[in-house]
């Protein structure tokens, strides 16, 4: 998403009626507020995720590797009291980039 520079914010339009000028001043200044309301956003989005990556672990899997898999979503109406977030041990057949992986269909040892 590309978020348009103060230039463009800054444009001048050459309007006759009065009405319209006020109208596309007053969507200009919102336009302003809305920039600044997105950067400031921005910006505390990004603390969040350099406070979340100070803790996390870079992990590797290679094919063969047994994993567990995390299925956090129960069905409606149950308890989660019981539920099993993690299930498997699942095989991996192939990498597909850093962070996904393709596991075999089948759970392996029956669990």
């Amino acid at each position: 998403m590309t978020l348009p520079s103060n230039e463009e914010l800054n444009a001048k339009i050459e309007c006759k009626d009065q009405n319209i000028k006020q109208r596309m001043d007053h969507l200009k200044a919102s336009l302003k507020q809305a920039y600044k309301a997105v950067n400031k956003a921005s910006r505390k989005s990004y603390q969040n995720k350099r406070y979340y990556d100070r803790r996390a672990k870079p992990r590797s899997f290679t094919n063969g590797d047994y994993v567990y898999l995390l299925n956090p979503a129960r069905k409606p109406g149950l308890s989660s009291k019981f539920h099993k977030c993690w299930i498997g041990p699942y095989k991996i057949t192939a990498k597909i980039s850093n962070l996904n992986y393709e596991i075999l269909g089948k759970t392996i040892g029956g669990m």
